[in-house]
């Protein structure tokens, strides 16, 4: 499995030795920002490994993010369902597909995809193998919780997230919060997960980002 870390362009890309999940979410016009973010990667010698976009709602919206994927040379986005129409959402596989790229919904968050009965009328309407899923730690009840969904889910899971939750607070470094993750990446390696693991804090540092990374990585 490859850790990444997720990061907002241009105002907090921190200097890391890890490669990054560029969080796009929020910038609606990526043809302005991308000569900037093309130095500042440079400068940085910053590698990306995944993209997250927000929300898909309609054909078209896959498109808008092929020029950053492309230049980037990444050929994954990671989105949200926003719309609960699975004909739709295939067209939308359909739109990416063309383009090499492929889409990562997020489980539990959109429109859609809020529950396996949901992920199964998907599967069976697009073909099992072209569904992937990325799961969010923190909005399980708990460690036991998360490891029986990811379990469920198993063969779709493509991208898991990590942060801690403490008192309804979410996006906590993983050191602060109710989440065992030293146990759950043991049960990760257990289980033979090799896809992406996204750490995805509210605040990115340089500092605790590289202590976090050690930490997973020499457990």
């Amino acid at each position: 499995m490859e850790l990444l870390v997720s990061v907002k362009p241009i105002r907090d890309l921190p200097r890391l030795s890890a490669a990054a999940e560029l969080d796009v979410r929020g910038f609606p016009d990526l043809d302005k920002f991308l000569p900037a973010l093309a130095v500042e990667l440079e400068d940085l010698g910053l590698r990306i490994g995944q993209v997250r976009v927000g929300y898909l709602r309609r054909r078209g919206d896959a498109e808008r993010f092929v020029a950053l994927l492309d230049y980037l040379n990444v050929d994954s986005m990671v989105a949200r369902p926003g719309i609960n129409d699975v004909n739709t959402l295939a067209e939308l596989l359909d739109e990416a597909s063309m383009y090499g790229v492929r889409v990562i919904w997020e489980f539990g968050v959109g429109r859609f995809l809020r529950d396996p009965s949901e992920v199964n009328e998907f599967a069976n309407e697009v073909s099992p193998h072209r569904l992937g899923l990325a799961l969010h730690v923190a909005r399980e009840r708990g460690l036991r919780d998360f490891v029986r969904r990811f379990v469920e889910l198993s063969g779709y899971v493509k991208a898991v997230y990590l942060s801690n939750k403490r008192a309804g607070s979410f996006g906590l470094p993983i050191f602060e919060g109710s989440i065992d993750y030293l146990r759950l990446m043991k049960v990760l390696q257990v289980l033979r997960y090799d896809e992406n693991v996204v750490l995805h804090y509210l605040r990115v540092t340089t500092a605790g980002i590289t202590r976090t990374l050690r930490y997973l990585t020499h457990s």
